[in-house]
Protein backbone atom coordinates (compact mmCIF):
# COMPACT_ATOMS: atom_id res chain seq x y z
CA UNK A 1 0.00 0.00 0.00
CA UNK A 2 1.37 3.47 -0.86
CA UNK A 3 2.04 5.93 1.96
CA UNK A 4 -1.17 7.74 2.93
CA UNK A 5 -0.97 11.24 4.40
CA UNK A 6 -3.69 12.03 6.90
CA UNK A 7 -4.58 15.44 8.32
CA UNK A 8 -6.06 15.13 11.81
CA UNK A 9 -8.16 18.17 12.72
CA UNK A 10 -8.55 18.92 16.42
CA UNK A 11 -10.85 21.57 17.84
CA UNK A 12 -10.20 21.91 21.60
CA UNK A 13 -7.76 23.87 23.72
CA UNK A 14 -7.24 21.83 26.89
CA UNK A 15 -5.90 18.38 27.67
CA UNK A 16 -8.91 16.08 27.85
CA UNK A 17 -10.30 12.88 26.44
CA UNK A 18 -10.42 13.99 22.79
CA UNK A 19 -6.76 15.05 22.34
CA UNK A 20 -5.47 12.17 24.46
CA UNK A 21 -7.45 9.63 22.46
CA UNK A 22 -6.20 11.16 19.22
CA UNK A 23 -2.64 11.04 20.54
CA UNK A 24 -2.95 7.34 21.39
CA UNK A 25 -4.29 6.67 17.89
CA UNK A 26 -1.45 8.52 16.17
CA UNK A 27 1.11 6.75 18.36
CA UNK A 28 -0.23 3.46 17.07
CA UNK A 29 0.01 4.31 13.37
CA UNK A 30 2.25 2.28 11.13
CA UNK A 31 4.40 5.14 9.85
CA UNK A 32 5.43 3.12 6.82
CA UNK A 33 1.79 3.31 5.67
CA UNK A 34 0.36 6.44 7.31
CA UNK A 35 1.95 9.85 7.77
CA UNK A 36 0.11 12.10 10.27
CA UNK A 37 -0.19 15.87 10.50
CA UNK A 38 -2.31 17.53 13.17
CA UNK A 39 -4.18 20.77 12.51
CA UNK A 40 -5.34 22.62 15.63
CA UNK A 41 -7.70 25.57 15.40
CA UNK A 42 -6.28 27.03 18.62
CA UNK A 43 -2.74 27.63 19.84
CA UNK A 44 -3.20 25.68 23.03
CA UNK A 45 -2.12 22.98 25.46
CA UNK A 46 -3.48 20.41 23.01
CA UNK A 47 -1.23 21.72 20.22
CA UNK A 48 1.76 21.54 22.56
CA UNK A 49 0.80 17.98 23.48
CA UNK A 50 1.13 16.87 19.87
CA UNK A 51 4.33 18.85 19.31
CA UNK A 52 5.99 17.27 22.34
CA UNK A 53 5.33 13.89 20.76
CA UNK A 54 7.22 14.97 17.65
CA UNK A 55 4.05 15.02 15.54
CA UNK A 56 3.96 17.64 12.78
CA UNK A 57 1.46 20.19 14.10
CA UNK A 58 0.07 23.29 12.44
CA UNK A 59 -2.23 25.90 13.96
CA UNK A 60 -4.67 28.15 12.11
CA UNK A 61 -6.75 30.30 14.46
CA UNK A 62 -8.77 31.68 11.52
CA UNK A 63 -10.61 28.36 11.38
CA UNK A 64 -13.60 27.62 13.62
CA UNK A 65 -15.85 24.78 14.65
CA UNK A 66 -19.59 24.87 15.32
CA UNK A 67 -20.46 23.07 18.52
CA UNK A 68 -23.88 21.64 19.26
CA UNK A 69 -23.17 18.94 21.81
CA UNK A 70 -24.18 18.10 25.35
CA UNK A 71 -20.86 19.56 26.43
CA UNK A 72 -21.17 22.86 24.54
CA UNK A 73 -24.06 24.39 22.62
CA UNK A 74 -25.52 27.86 22.16
CA UNK A 75 -28.84 28.43 23.98
CA UNK A 76 -31.01 31.48 23.34
CA UNK A 77 -29.11 33.70 25.75
CA UNK A 78 -25.95 33.08 23.71
CA UNK A 79 -27.59 34.26 20.49
CA UNK A 80 -24.74 36.69 19.63
CA UNK A 81 -22.22 33.85 19.84
CA UNK A 82 -24.49 31.59 17.80
CA UNK A 83 -24.76 34.25 15.09
CA UNK A 84 -20.99 34.75 15.14
CA UNK A 85 -20.38 31.02 14.71
CA UNK A 86 -22.93 30.89 11.89
CA UNK A 87 -21.17 33.81 10.15
CA UNK A 88 -17.77 32.14 10.62
CA UNK A 89 -18.91 28.83 9.16
CA UNK A 90 -18.76 29.73 5.42
CA UNK A 91 -15.44 31.51 5.92
CA UNK A 92 -14.05 28.40 7.62
CA UNK A 93 -15.31 26.30 4.72
CA UNK A 94 -13.57 28.64 2.24
CA UNK A 95 -10.29 28.69 4.18
CA UNK A 96 -10.34 24.95 4.81
CA UNK A 97 -10.75 24.28 1.09
CA UNK A 98 -7.75 26.48 0.38
CA UNK A 99 -5.70 24.63 2.98
CA UNK A 100 -6.68 21.19 1.66
CA UNK A 101 -6.24 22.06 -2.02
CA UNK A 102 -3.05 20.91 -3.67
CA UNK A 103 -2.76 17.26 -2.73
CA UNK A 104 -0.79 17.56 0.52
CA UNK A 105 -3.08 14.96 2.14
CA UNK A 106 -5.05 11.92 1.10
CA UNK A 107 -7.61 12.01 3.91
CA UNK A 108 -8.93 14.22 6.69
CA UNK A 109 -9.68 12.71 10.09
CA UNK A 110 -12.00 14.96 12.11
CA UNK A 111 -11.73 14.57 15.88
CA UNK A 112 -15.24 15.75 16.80
CA UNK A 113 -18.75 16.19 15.41
CA UNK A 114 -18.35 19.99 15.56
CA UNK A 115 -16.07 20.26 12.50
CA UNK A 116 -18.78 20.25 9.83
CA UNK A 117 -17.16 22.92 7.65
CA UNK A 118 -14.04 20.75 7.37
CA UNK A 119 -16.16 17.76 6.39
CA UNK A 120 -17.69 19.64 3.46
CA UNK A 121 -14.32 21.17 2.51
CA UNK A 122 -12.56 17.80 2.43
CA UNK A 123 -15.34 16.22 0.40
CA UNK A 124 -15.28 19.12 -2.07
CA UNK A 125 -11.51 18.68 -2.51
CA UNK A 126 -11.92 14.97 -3.22
CA UNK A 127 -10.36 13.72 0.04
CA UNK A 128 -11.50 10.78 2.12
CA UNK A 129 -13.28 11.90 5.30
CA UNK A 130 -12.90 9.95 8.54
CA UNK A 131 -15.10 11.36 11.29
CA UNK A 132 -14.73 10.58 14.99
CA UNK A 133 -17.89 11.18 17.04
CA UNK A 134 -16.84 11.74 20.64
CA UNK A 135 -19.91 13.37 22.17
CA UNK A 136 -23.72 13.26 22.06
CA UNK A 137 -25.42 15.96 20.00
CA UNK A 138 -27.60 18.33 22.01
CA UNK A 139 -31.33 18.08 21.22
CA UNK A 140 -31.65 21.89 21.14
CA UNK A 141 -35.03 23.59 20.98
CA UNK A 142 -36.38 22.39 17.63
CA UNK A 143 -33.69 19.91 16.64
CA UNK A 144 -32.67 21.88 13.54
CA UNK A 145 -28.97 22.23 14.30
CA UNK A 146 -28.73 18.60 15.34
CA UNK A 147 -30.43 17.52 12.11
CA UNK A 148 -27.99 19.60 10.06
CA UNK A 149 -24.96 18.07 11.78
CA UNK A 150 -26.37 14.57 11.32
CA UNK A 151 -26.88 15.30 7.63
CA UNK A 152 -23.34 16.66 7.26
CA UNK A 153 -21.85 13.52 8.80
CA UNK A 154 -24.05 11.24 6.69
CA UNK A 155 -23.27 13.11 3.50
CA UNK A 156 -19.54 13.75 3.89
CA UNK A 157 -18.03 10.91 5.92
CA UNK A 158 -16.53 7.83 4.28
CA UNK A 159 -15.91 6.31 7.72
CA UNK A 160 -17.67 7.26 10.96
CA UNK A 161 -16.17 6.25 14.31
CA UNK A 162 -18.47 6.80 17.31
CA UNK A 163 -16.72 6.05 20.60
CA UNK A 164 -19.72 4.21 22.08
CA UNK A 165 -23.06 2.77 20.99
CA UNK A 166 -24.93 5.68 22.58
CA UNK A 167 -23.12 8.14 20.31
CA UNK A 168 -23.73 5.92 17.29
CA UNK A 169 -27.49 5.73 17.96
CA UNK A 170 -27.89 9.50 17.49
CA UNK A 171 -26.66 9.37 13.87
CA UNK A 172 -28.47 8.53 10.67
CA UNK A 173 -27.99 4.76 10.12
CA UNK A 174 -25.21 3.93 7.67
CA UNK A 175 -22.93 0.98 6.91
CA UNK A 176 -20.05 3.44 7.24
CA UNK A 177 -20.58 3.66 11.03
CA UNK A 178 -18.27 1.49 13.14
CA UNK A 179 -18.22 1.79 16.94
CA UNK A 180 -14.69 1.73 18.34
CA UNK A 181 -14.58 2.47 22.05
CA UNK A 182 -12.36 5.21 23.34
CA UNK A 183 -9.16 3.71 24.62
CA UNK A 184 -6.39 4.20 27.14
CA UNK A 185 -2.73 3.37 27.53
CA UNK A 186 -2.29 0.64 30.14
CA UNK A 187 1.39 1.54 30.46
CA UNK A 188 0.25 4.87 31.88
CA UNK A 189 -2.88 3.74 33.73
CA UNK A 190 -1.19 0.88 35.55
CA UNK A 191 -2.95 -0.88 38.42
CA UNK A 192 0.45 -1.49 40.04
CA UNK A 193 1.04 2.24 40.66
CA UNK A 194 1.44 3.24 44.29
CA UNK A 195 -0.67 6.18 45.44
CA UNK A 196 1.20 6.64 48.71
CA UNK A 197 3.15 9.62 47.43
CA UNK A 198 -0.01 11.50 46.45
CA UNK A 199 -1.61 10.80 49.81
CA UNK A 200 1.49 12.07 51.59
CA UNK A 201 1.67 15.20 49.42
CA UNK A 202 -2.00 15.96 50.11
CA UNK A 203 -1.74 15.17 53.81
CA UNK A 204 -4.15 12.22 53.63
CA UNK A 205 -3.73 9.34 56.05
CA UNK A 206 -2.73 6.01 54.54
CA UNK A 207 -5.91 4.34 55.84
CA UNK A 208 -8.36 7.15 55.04
CA UNK A 209 -11.00 6.30 52.39
CA UNK A 210 -10.51 8.50 49.31
CA UNK A 211 -13.28 9.21 46.80
CA UNK A 212 -12.21 10.95 43.59
CA UNK A 213 -14.15 12.89 40.98
CA UNK A 214 -12.55 14.02 37.72
CA UNK A 215 -14.17 16.91 35.86
CA UNK A 216 -13.70 19.99 38.01
CA UNK A 217 -16.61 22.25 38.89
CA UNK A 218 -19.07 21.87 36.06
CA UNK A 219 -22.84 21.30 36.06
CA UNK A 220 -22.74 18.61 33.36
CA UNK A 221 -20.16 16.70 35.40
CA UNK A 222 -22.44 16.74 38.46
CA UNK A 223 -20.12 18.51 40.92
CA UNK A 224 -22.97 19.82 43.04
CA UNK A 225 -24.42 16.33 43.39
CA UNK A 226 -20.97 14.98 44.27
CA UNK A 227 -20.49 17.52 47.05
CA UNK A 228 -24.00 16.95 48.41
CA UNK A 229 -23.35 13.19 48.43
CA UNK A 230 -19.99 13.72 50.12
CA UNK A 231 -21.59 15.63 52.97
CA UNK A 232 -24.02 12.75 53.49
CA UNK A 233 -21.33 10.06 53.37
CA UNK A 234 -19.09 11.94 55.80
CA UNK A 235 -21.71 11.51 58.50
CA UNK A 236 -21.17 7.77 58.29
CA UNK A 237 -17.46 7.79 57.33
CA UNK A 238 -15.99 10.94 58.93
CA UNK A 239 -12.40 9.96 58.03
CA UNK A 240 -13.16 9.90 54.29
CA UNK A 241 -11.66 12.47 51.93
CA UNK A 242 -13.40 13.63 48.75
CA UNK A 243 -11.24 15.05 45.97
CA UNK A 244 -12.32 16.97 42.87
CA UNK A 245 -9.68 17.28 40.16
CA UNK A 246 -10.23 19.52 37.15
CA UNK A 247 -10.85 23.11 36.20
CA UNK A 248 -12.37 25.51 38.71
CA UNK A 249 -14.06 28.45 36.90
CA UNK A 250 -12.38 31.79 37.54
CA UNK A 251 -14.05 35.21 37.70
CA UNK A 252 -13.54 35.94 34.01
CA UNK A 253 -16.21 37.51 31.83
CA UNK A 254 -17.05 34.30 30.00
CA UNK A 255 -17.71 32.44 33.25
CA UNK A 256 -19.83 35.30 34.54
CA UNK A 257 -22.16 35.39 31.56
CA UNK A 258 -22.33 31.59 31.17
CA UNK A 259 -23.30 31.00 34.78
CA UNK A 260 -20.22 28.91 35.52
CA UNK A 261 -19.07 31.32 38.22
CA UNK A 262 -22.51 31.23 39.87
CA UNK A 263 -22.44 27.43 39.78
CA UNK A 264 -18.96 27.43 41.31
CA UNK A 265 -20.10 29.64 44.16
CA UNK A 266 -23.19 27.47 44.77
CA UNK A 267 -21.02 24.35 44.96
CA UNK A 268 -18.56 25.96 47.35
CA UNK A 269 -21.34 27.35 49.54
CA UNK A 270 -22.56 23.81 50.23
CA UNK A 271 -19.36 22.99 52.13
CA UNK A 272 -19.22 24.08 55.79
CA UNK A 273 -15.89 25.50 56.91
CA UNK A 274 -15.46 22.49 59.19
CA UNK A 275 -15.59 20.18 56.16
CA UNK A 276 -13.07 22.04 53.98
CA UNK A 277 -10.34 19.49 54.72
CA UNK A 278 -12.64 16.61 53.79
CA UNK A 279 -13.86 17.98 50.45
CA UNK A 280 -11.07 19.49 48.37
CA UNK A 281 -10.79 21.04 44.92
CA UNK A 282 -7.39 20.28 43.40
CA UNK A 283 -7.68 22.21 40.14
CA UNK A 284 -6.24 20.92 36.87
CA UNK A 285 -3.80 18.05 37.41
CA UNK A 286 -1.39 16.21 35.14
CA UNK A 287 -0.99 13.22 37.46
CA UNK A 288 -4.37 11.50 37.05
CA UNK A 289 -2.96 7.94 37.19
CA UNK A 290 -1.36 8.72 40.55
CA UNK A 291 -4.56 10.29 41.86
CA UNK A 292 -6.47 7.17 40.86
CA UNK A 293 -3.85 4.99 42.53
CA UNK A 294 -4.44 6.94 45.75
CA UNK A 295 -8.23 6.55 45.54
CA UNK A 296 -10.65 3.88 46.73
CA UNK A 297 -13.61 4.94 44.55
CA UNK A 298 -14.04 6.98 41.37
CA UNK A 299 -17.30 8.91 40.98
CA UNK A 300 -18.73 10.03 37.66
CA UNK A 301 -21.98 11.80 38.61
CA UNK A 302 -22.70 13.30 35.18
CA UNK A 303 -26.03 14.98 34.59
CA UNK A 304 -26.07 14.52 30.80
CA UNK A 305 -25.17 11.43 28.74
CA UNK A 306 -21.63 11.31 27.39
CA UNK A 307 -18.63 9.01 27.22
CA UNK A 308 -16.84 8.82 30.55
CA UNK A 309 -13.07 8.61 30.12
CA UNK A 310 -12.51 8.77 33.92
CA UNK A 311 -14.56 5.57 34.24
CA UNK A 312 -12.37 3.54 31.89
CA UNK A 313 -9.21 5.02 33.42
CA UNK A 314 -10.39 3.99 36.89
CA UNK A 315 -11.37 0.51 35.70
CA UNK A 316 -7.94 0.03 34.11
CA UNK A 317 -6.38 0.74 37.50
CA UNK A 318 -8.70 -1.46 39.52
CA UNK A 319 -10.67 1.37 41.11
CA UNK A 320 -14.41 0.63 41.44
CA UNK A 321 -16.80 3.21 40.02
CA UNK A 322 -20.05 4.85 41.06
CA UNK A 323 -21.54 6.56 37.99
CA UNK A 324 -24.74 8.04 36.65
CA UNK A 325 -27.09 5.61 34.95
CA UNK A 326 -26.97 7.40 31.59
CA UNK A 327 -25.87 6.78 28.04
CA UNK A 328 -22.10 6.42 28.06
CA UNK A 329 -21.57 5.11 31.61
CA UNK A 330 -24.19 2.42 30.98
CA UNK A 331 -21.78 0.83 28.47
CA UNK A 332 -18.66 1.39 30.58
CA UNK A 333 -19.83 0.04 33.94
CA UNK A 334 -21.17 -3.44 34.55
CA UNK A 335 -23.58 -2.59 37.32
CA UNK A 336 -22.85 -4.65 40.41
CA UNK A 337 -19.73 -6.18 38.83
CA UNK A 338 -17.23 -3.38 38.03
CA UNK A 339 -19.09 -0.63 39.86
CA UNK A 340 -22.52 0.80 40.57
CA UNK A 341 -24.91 2.83 38.43
CA UNK A 342 -27.17 5.31 40.22
CA UNK A 343 -29.89 7.68 38.97
CA UNK A 344 -28.46 10.88 37.49
CA UNK A 345 -28.93 14.02 39.55
CA UNK A 346 -29.83 12.06 42.69
CA UNK A 347 -27.32 13.01 45.39
CA UNK A 348 -28.93 10.67 47.94
CA UNK A 349 -28.58 7.67 45.60
CA UNK A 350 -24.99 8.67 44.83
CA UNK A 351 -24.23 8.86 48.56
CA UNK A 352 -25.82 5.46 49.12
CA UNK A 353 -23.68 3.94 46.35
CA UNK A 354 -20.46 5.41 47.76
CA UNK A 355 -21.33 4.31 51.29
CA UNK A 356 -22.16 0.84 50.02
CA UNK A 357 -18.66 0.39 48.63
CA UNK A 358 -16.86 2.08 51.53
CA UNK A 359 -18.75 -0.20 53.91
CA UNK A 360 -17.77 -3.36 52.03
CA UNK A 361 -14.06 -3.14 51.11
CA UNK A 362 -13.93 -6.76 49.96
CA UNK A 363 -16.70 -6.20 47.44
CA UNK A 364 -15.07 -2.97 46.29
CA UNK A 365 -11.79 -4.80 45.74
CA UNK A 366 -13.54 -7.53 43.77
CA UNK A 367 -15.22 -4.89 41.59
CA UNK A 368 -11.82 -3.29 40.98
CA UNK A 369 -10.35 -6.60 39.80
CA UNK A 370 -13.32 -7.19 37.52
CA UNK A 371 -12.89 -3.65 36.18
CA UNK A 372 -9.33 -4.37 35.09
CA UNK A 373 -10.43 -7.39 33.07
CA UNK A 374 -13.34 -5.46 31.54
CA UNK A 375 -11.09 -2.52 30.62
CA UNK A 376 -8.47 -4.73 29.01
CA UNK A 377 -11.14 -6.44 26.96
CA UNK A 378 -12.81 -3.27 25.67
CA UNK A 379 -10.53 -0.22 26.06
CA UNK A 380 -7.00 -1.33 25.29
CA UNK A 381 -5.21 1.26 23.16
CA UNK A 382 -3.25 -1.28 21.12
CA UNK A 383 -6.31 -3.39 20.33
CA UNK A 384 -8.63 -0.51 19.50
CA UNK A 385 -6.00 1.33 17.47
CA UNK A 386 -5.52 -1.86 15.46
CA UNK A 387 -9.26 -1.88 14.76
CA UNK A 388 -9.15 1.73 13.51
CA UNK A 389 -6.17 0.88 11.30
CA UNK A 390 -8.03 -2.13 9.92
CA UNK A 391 -10.86 0.22 8.94
CA UNK A 392 -8.33 2.66 7.44
CA UNK A 393 -6.84 -0.15 5.36
CA UNK A 394 -10.24 -1.25 4.12
CA UNK A 395 -11.18 2.32 3.20
CA UNK A 396 -8.01 2.91 1.19
CA UNK A 397 -8.16 -0.55 -0.37
CA UNK A 398 -11.55 0.46 -1.76
CA UNK A 399 -9.80 3.49 -3.28
CA UNK A 400 -7.22 1.23 -4.96
CA UNK A 401 -9.90 -1.06 -6.36
CA UNK A 402 -11.83 1.95 -7.68
CA UNK A 403 -8.68 3.34 -9.30
CA UNK A 404 -7.88 0.01 -10.95
CA UNK A 405 -11.45 -0.29 -12.20
CA UNK A 406 -11.42 3.23 -13.65
CA UNK A 407 -8.04 2.58 -15.31
CA UNK A 408 -9.44 -0.58 -16.87
CA UNK A 409 -12.38 1.31 -18.29
CA UNK A 410 -10.11 3.98 -19.74
CA UNK A 411 -7.84 1.40 -21.40
CA UNK A 412 -10.83 -0.21 -23.06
Amino acid sequence: MPLRRILYVHHGKGIGGAPLSLLYLIRGLDRSRYEPTVLCIHESEAAELFRREGIETIVDARLHDFSHTNVLWYPWWQLPKLLLRAWQWPWTLFRARGLLRGGAWDAVHLNTSTLTAFGFAAQAEGLRVIWHIREPLHPGYLGLRRALIRRAIYRCADLVLPICRHDAAQLRPSPRIHVVYNFIDFAQFDAALDGGGIREALGIAADAPVVLMLGGINPIKGTREFVAAALEVLRQFPAAVFLVAGAVPDDGFRNRISGQRVYRDIVRSLIPETMSASIRFLGVRNDIPNLLAASDILCFPSTVPHFARPVIEASAMGVPVVASDLGGPQELVRDGETGLLVPAGDAAALAAGIARLLGDPERATAMGRAGILFAREHFDAARNTAEVLRLYDRLFEEDRKSTRLNSSHVSQ
